[in-house]
């Protein structure tokens, strides 16, 4: 083996103009049943190792070479000559299992024996100056920094744009947020009354991406409704109902008090607080809101059969006749008799086959995104735009097949403006106007505040987080602290229109990374990587102002109510994939001999795990408890601080920290493909 002292070209022995540095010459007789090629294989695959090629360009003397091809051998994983009696001793998963193994011995041996810790050389000129610029400006650190990093990168992010994968980006976004807008939208005018509907979300999407695209720190976020904020939004209305106050007027204060909010925390560095939201809330955050958007789902069509009976014609006919006589003598008072006077005899049929029917769509493409079938980019495709496609093809067939049903529709009017004038009774401002006797509702608008600004900062730094990870290949920097003021100031602006609050949707804003992202050239069976992302403003702006021109659609956008709560009903199962929770929950009914391999499997005992796992499913009733009586609904995000508390304080003294760290600590597992190879609710922690 030789190892020249300057790369250089050979083309007689290697085709094409590639430096070489090594050069393995073997001999040996030549003998019908030895192959030397393997043997070159053999030491290719020797030089593929990190540790082995650190070693052969630093080494100095033949026995270092020796060390290094032991320390190889010692961490390979042998398979014997001969028949193979299972398929899974060859899988990759028995082989990550056997080299875990190795590490954790290697660990314990480690910490028996601890070797002395090398000294670091710290540069304390940068020390100085860090320490010196905290005593200039002792508020607003935070944002600071944000601006240092990314503001030379800022008219990059333009020129960065010309580039036609920007432009499929913009078309694969807009499909990808539209269809949770116009779910969100409807179901949000739905449960208020038609004070905010379908055009004031799509408006509201539009005028704050657009922002967001223009002035934030990272612009790849894509700001969205969302669902924790729309179970929010619908409790205060209902509060608001019980007071007898005005909704619009309470949201217009409480934005006030979320920005002056947000200039607080990031003034003293509040994005610091985020450290303390573990695995253990956001499992039970997600789970929350799977559970109400699945009873929602199920109590849309549990209503929908109450009002319209399946009965025969002649059932409809006496009750239509006996409501005539009761409307003329004026006796409605029988409840459940004037709930289906102006029921039909299909229309919860029709109902629960287009609900059913959009779900099971969207899931099954879902799931051949997943499969073998078709082209990879195909399925992909069929499968990033299922919810587009679910909603679309249903609701045609609706309308073709059955040309005039009766089905509960989206409220939007046919020309640009909002969706219910008289329900909202507001200008284009909403009015601040107070009566004297009302001023407490200030003070209600500053809980309200309080509590949402919780939603808000958590979906939002938590989305930060993700996106700065080292395998998303981010390198213009984050915002955690001015992004964090950017959504306080859009809350408000949201506010005084009399818009929905919107904050960052973490799917969609993995999405839209991914959608940027390039991968490396890989050889084949590698694990796919990003080569680099191209990051830039221009993307997030456009599929804002697409969003905000299909506002201008008019009837076109008045879509089957069911087939909104089918999306409901898919969102909600689609927020538990990868929730480590309902993983664990399954785990009751299976015994202990077919846990997969995982750290908490293999590092708490079963009982101590079960308790864990009990403990969760208690927060999980308790909070939604608290959600499902409308006097408590408003008050779930206080719970949920509540829960972080009770993990920071509580759990340290039942579990010990190495069980904590194996059931709420990061996910340790080593998957088949990288992050780009997954599904993006698989990825995200948080709901949708």
């Amino acid at each position: 083996m030789l190892r020249l002292s300057a790369p250089t070209v050979m083309p007689e022995i290697l085709d094409g103009e590639i430096p070489l540095r090594f050069v393995v010459v073997i001999l040996g007789p030549g003998q019908p049943d030895v192959s030397y090629h393997e043997v070159g294989r053999s030491i290719a695959t020797l030089m593929t190792n990190m540790e082995f090629n650190a070693v052969a360009y630093e080494a100095n003397i033949r026995e270092e070479l020796i060390c290094g091809v032991d320390n190889f051998l010692a961490d390979s994983v042998v398979i014997p000559p001969g028949d193979i009696d299972s398929k899974r001793l060859l899988s990759g998963d028995e082989i990550r299992k056997a080299l875990k193994k190795r590490q954790n011995r290697r660990k314990v041996i480690e910490e028996e024996n601890p070797s002395p810790p090398k000294s670091e050389q710290k540069n304390h000129g940068d020390i100085k100056k860090h320490f010196e610029k905290r005593k200039k400006c002792r508020f607003f650190n935070g944002m600071i920094n944000d601006f240092e990093k990314r503001f030379p990168y800022y008219w990059s992010d333009y020129r960065d744009a010309l580039n036609f994968q920007c432009l499929t980006s913009v078309v694969f976004m807009f499909c990808a947020s539209f269809a949770p807008a116009i779910t969100f939208g409807g179901l949000l005018g739905k449960y208020t009354n038609e004070k905010i509907g379908i055009l004031e979300t799509l408006m509201a999407q539009c005028i704050c991406g657009v922002l967001w695209g223009v002035f934030a720190v990272q612009p790849l976020m894509i700001m969205s409704a969302t669902g924790p904020v729309l179970v929010f939004e619908v409790s205060l209305y209902a509060f608001c109902t019980n007071l007898n106050i005005d909704f619009l007027t309470v949201r217009l204060y409480a934005g006030l008090w979320v920005l002056l909010i947000s200039i607080i925390a990031v003034a003293l560095d509040g994005s610091r607080m985020l450290r303390y939201v573990t695995r253990f809330t956001e499992d039970i955050f997600a789970s929350l809101i799977s559970v109400i958007f699945i009873a929602e789902s199920v109590r849309f069509l549990y209503q929908t059969f109450i009002h319209n009976p399946v009965a025969s014609f002649q059932f409809y006919q006496h009750i239509r006749q006996k409501c005539e006589i009761d409307g003329i003598n004026g006796k409605r008072n029988d409840s459940q008799m004037m709930a289906i006077c102006d029921g039909e005899p299909n229309t919860a049929l029709l109902t629960t086959f287009i609900m059913i029917s959009t779900f099971a769509l969207a899931y099954g493409l879902r799931q051949l995104r997943q499969s073998y079938y078709l082209g990879r980019t195909l399925r992909r495709a069929l499968g990033d735009f299922g919810v587009l496609i679910a909603i679309a093809v249903v609701a045609s067939l609706a309308h073709l097949f059955v040309p005039d049903p009766y089905l509960q529709r989206l409220e939007v009017p046919d020309h640009f403006s909002f969706t219910n004038i008289e329900a909202r009774r507001h200008g284009l401002f909403v009015s601040a106007y107070l009566p004297l006797n009302q001023l407490w509702v200030i003070m209600v608008a500053l809980v309200a505040a309080l509590l949402v600004f919780i939603l808000l900062f958590v979906e939002t730094e938590i989305t930060e987080l993700l996106l700065s990870r080292k395998d998303r290949c981010l390198v213009k920097g984050n915002g955690f602290h001015w992004d964090l003021l950017l959504m306080g100031a859009c809350t408000l602006l949201c506010s005084i229109f009399g818009l929905p609050w919107m904050c960052a949707a973490a799917v969609q804003s993995l999405a839209h990374c991914g959608s940027l992202s390039v991968p490396k050239k890989t050889a084949p069976g590698e694990r796919p990587g990003v080569d680099y992302v191209l990051e830039q403003r221009v993307t997030t702006i456009g599929v804002s102002l697409l969003m905000g021109l299909f506002a201008f659609g008019g009837s076109y956008l008045r879509l089957p109510l069911a087939s909104l709560f089918g999306v409901f009903l898919y969102l909600g199962v689609m927020n538990l994939i990868g929730v480590q929770f309902v993983q664990r929950i399954i785990l009751f009914f299976i015994p202990e001999k077919y846990f997969p391999d995982i750290p908490y499997t293999q590092s708490v005992d079963i009982r101590r795990m079960h308790l864990y796992t009990t403990i969760q499913i208690i927060c999980l009733i308790i909070i939604y408890a608290v959600k499902y009586f409308k006097r408590t609904a408003l008050a779930f995000p206080f719970i949920l601080m509540l829960f972080i508390l009770f993990r920071q304080i509580f759990l340290k003294k039942i579990f010990t920290e190495k069980e904590l760290k194996a059931l709420d600590g990061d996910d340790e597992s080593n998957p088949e493909n990288g992050w780009l190879e997954k599904d993006f609710f698989e990825d995200a922690p948080l709901p949708v």
